[in-house]
């Protein structure tokens, strides 16, 4: 199982959301906005970084699980 095409496809949504969330602060600045963003767009984000770890985790994992199936010790 490969997870670096997938993890690539979601590292570059969340880049481009940040990137479109930063933008808004130029036309959209009051508690709605900031409330928005303490309640959507933080949450979030912090959610996929999450992710991405856990992707990162079950990439090491699954590749020590193929090198242990492939070459038993």
């Amino acid at each position: 199982m490969k997870f670096g095409a997938t993890r690539s496809q979601i590292y570059d949504a969340q880049k481009t959301a940040r990137a479109k969330w930063t933008e808004t602060f130029d036309t959209w600045d009051d508690t709605v906005h900031a409330a928005h963003g303490e309640g959507v767009v933080e949450p979030l984000d912090r959610t996929v970084s999450d992710t991405l770890r856990a992707i990162d985790q079950l990439s090491v994992l699954f590749t020590q699980i193929r090198q242990e199936c492939e070459f038993p010790s």
